[in-house]
């Protein structure tokens, strides 16, 4: 009776595992926890006229410990980035103008449009 409680238990612990690292289980997701964690910025910037212009930029916002991710169009005239919540968007503003051109208008989902 101790050896068929014993696989039954460790049998129970086998699936637990696999539906935990499956993310099968709703709180155990560490894909959806991280994109919580994130919030989307739009900027439209005065200037960019290249690739180079729209490299720039990114290399300066790419420095930012809160952006995780970005894309710029020069074509556009705008970067869209990932950042963690609550980050200073002020920092965000001050990268792109270090870099030499100018912000024009920041939306946040956080805040709703023209935040800075």
């Amino acid at each position: 009776m101790k050896t068929i409680g014993k696989v039954l238990i460790l049998t129970l612990a086998v699936s637990l595992v696999g539906v935990v690292f499956s993310g099968a289980l709703p709180f155990y997701n560490p894909a959806s926890l991280a994109a919580e964690e994130l919030e989307k910025v739009h900027m439209d910037i005065e200037g960019m006229t290249c690739d180079g212009c729209a490299e720039e930029i990114k290399a300066k916002l790419s420095e930012l410990p809160e952006v995780e991710e970005g894309t710029i169009s020069w074509k556009k005239g705008t970067a869209d980035v990932k950042v963690n919540k609550g980050s200073d968007h002020k920092a965000l503003t001050k990268a792109v103008e270090d870099a030499g051109f100018k912000v024009t208008s920041l939306e946040c989902e956080c805040k709703g449009k023209g935040s800075k």
